[in-house]
């Protein structure tokens, strides 16, 4: 009777060691996710100058790399894999054209910022990956040279 009570208790034991350990796993990653969310976060419905927007997209590059996103077989593009891929996409005044990030890194920092050094943006849309809740894509705008 003594024995068979103990296992019943050991048993609950580790069935609350594992319910604890889980819940403190799923709150790490959640504010792992809101710590790396804050970088992005602060830059939604703001102005910003073309050198921080540049800035930002060497940002989301080195974290794609940092974290071994894979690309487009052949291409530039980076694949969004629904956990920790960032992609930012900008659309100029001159013309209506969406741009990927790794179109304005290709060709070359140094233009960009040569022409939209002080040039204006928006970010008027930021999605989040549905599994890990982290920053997805960001959509920015110019709003004036």
């Amino acid at each position: 009777m003594k024995k068979s009570i103990f296992i019943v208790l050991a048993i609950l034991f580790i069935i609350a060691i594992v319910i604890c350990l889980y819940i403190y796993n799923v709150k790490k990653i959640e504010n792992v996710a809101i710590k790396h969310n804050k970088q992005y976060e602060e830059y939604c419905n703001k102005k910003i100058l073309g050198t921080e927007l540049i800035s930002l997209i060497n940002k989301a590059i080195d974290y794609n790399e940092k974290n071994s996103v894979e690309k487009q077989e052949n291409t530039i593009y980076y694949i969004n894999n629904n956990t920790n891929s960032i992609q930012i996409t900008v659309k100029f005044l001159d013309n209506d054209k969406i741009i990927k990030m790794e179109n304005i890194a290709e060709k070359q920092t140094e233009n960009f910022i040569k022409f939209f050094a002080t040039a204006t943006f928006k970010c008027n849309d930021i999605k989040y990956h549905k599994q890990t809740k982290n920053v997805q894509s960001m959509y920015f705008e110019q709003i004036n040279n």
